[in-house]
């Protein structure tokens, strides 16, 4: 299906590119759900607690790789709109090295320094055998999942939204045969647990790899020598989301050492299981906001400036909607989604009560998501970054330190919908002040 991003309508754009995007993002949160249900039936709550603490390292390649993305695919989407089309296929090789090179970094940091991150990370020494064979596991088959997140950005933004989602779809569905064969059939523990993801990943970067060899493709790697400026553009436009993504590190860190000190290894383990069912709502609001990405930017590279504005009202019309959805269904049904993963009463007790609190400033994530995706589709990376810094480290962190020591471990959980609220009030006052 062809679109036009400069004459079709706002709606049908929007339908268009979000909804293969959410549900993308839905299959990625679905593998990565069904991975943690495997964990939790088949190694208990401490498996869910060791992939817990393991996973902030994975989650750096991740967030670096969502920077060079979406970074990348922003540029390249504002050229395309400018008519540069040779220019912005150099864009796409630097993106794509810049991958490997970060990957090399990160997997030689690990590989000789493992039992120091391990400690830093939290982690107990019951657990410490568990987080080592995830770790070692997933950052070596790393590379794939980095490269299928950033090529599914820059996909998407050619005009192949559908192409990109199926992509995550295929990576879905071999890593949930692939989690059942290894840890119940196989028995491999954690070590089967992570191989099954990296292979995965390994077959959707394949299958999008091979967007670049049809016909329907308008960008491909060009031959460039490798420009520092090209670089800086690329990770100044896509620093917003990695903020975003490397927050989940953050809090996660963050969360497991608090945690830890309140509730012991069930705290770490109730926390497990509420970021995987949250990561299912930030992947929703996330696809969203990657929807109106390649629009905003393109009529932004064009000068059309009420298209532009008609997009953010209506990316903020859907999100409200979802969010009071999703809030909705924790409140009726969150119970039943925390049994998903384990049967332990007491640890079903205290994640139902995580959950609900976690989740109670919905609105305002998806509102702070659309904005800063907005923002940056636009290059305004300036004003994109501070949102981004405050929401995912300053106020949590302020949250983490403050809210438990006035209203005990129901402060824990309303540390990051307090900062979703005092970002989404920043946000309030920059629009204000701005034209």
């Amino acid at each position: 299906m062809k679109f036009d991003l400069e004459r079709d309508s706002i709606n049908r754009l929007l339908f268009n590119f979000s909804f293969p995007a959410v549900t993308g993002m839905l299959i990625s949160a679905l593998y990565v759900i069904i991975d943690g249900i495997f964990i939790g039936k088949g190694m208990g709550g401490r498996g869910l607690a060791a992939i817990n603490i393991a996973y902030p390292v994975i989650t750096l390649g991740v967030a670096l790789s969502l920077m060079f993305g979406v970074g990348g695919a922003t540029v390249i989407s504002v050229l395309q709109g400018e008519g540069k089309k040779e220019e912005a296929g150099r864009y796409l090789t630097h993106l794509i090295v810049l991958n490997i090179i970060s990957y090399a970094i990160i997997t030689t940091g690990v590989v000789f320094n493992y039992r120091y991150i391990i400690e830093l990370l939290g982690s107990s020494e019951g657990l410490f055998e568990m987080v080592r064979d995830y770790l070692l596991t997933g950052v070596i088959f790393n590379i794939f999942f980095m490269l299928s997140v950033s090529l599914n950005a820059v996909v998407r933004n050619d005009k192949a939204p559908t192409y990109a989602m199926f992509s995550m779809a295929l990576g879905a569905v071999t890593n949930i045969f692939l989690d059942w064969l290894f840890i119940f059939q196989l028995d491999m523990g954690m070590k089967g647990a992570a191989l099954a993801t990296g292979i995965a990943q390994g077959v959707s970067f394949i299958y999008l790899a091979g967007h670049f060899f049809r016909r329907k493709c308008s960008i491909r790697p060009a031959i460039t020598p490798i420009r520092m400026s090209c670089i800086l553009r690329i990770m100044n436009n896509g620093f917003p989301s990695f903020i975003l993504e490397f927050a989940v590190a953050v809090v996660s860190i963050s969360f497991n050492n608090v945690l830890m000190d309140y509730l012991g290894e069930i705290g770490v383990s109730a926390f497990s299981i509420i970021a995987y069912i949250f990561y299912i709502f930030r992947m929703i609001f996330s696809g969203l906001a990657q929807g109106i990405q390649p629009i905003v930017s393109y009529n932004f590279g064009a000068k059309k400036w009420v298209r532009v504005k008609a997009t953010l009202i209506q990316g903020h019309k859907i999100a409200f909607i979802t969010a009071l959805l999703i809030i909705v269904g924790v409140y009726f049904k969150g119970e039943w989604m925390v049994e998903l993963f384990n049967g332990d009463d007491e640890l079903i007790k205290i994640a139902s009560r995580g959950l609900l609190l976690y989740s109670s400033a919905m609105i305002f994530l998806g509102a702070n998501f659309i904005n800063i995706s907005y923002l940056q589709s636009m290059e305004r990376s300036l004003v994109a970054n501070l949102l981004s810094l405050v929401r995912s480290m300053v106020f949590v962190v302020i949250g983490l330190v403050s809210l438990p020591k006035l209203i005990g471990v129901d402060g824990i959980w309303l540390s990051l919908p307090f900062a979703d609220f005092m970002t989404f009030g920043i946000g309030w006052v920059i629009s204000k002040r701005s034209k």
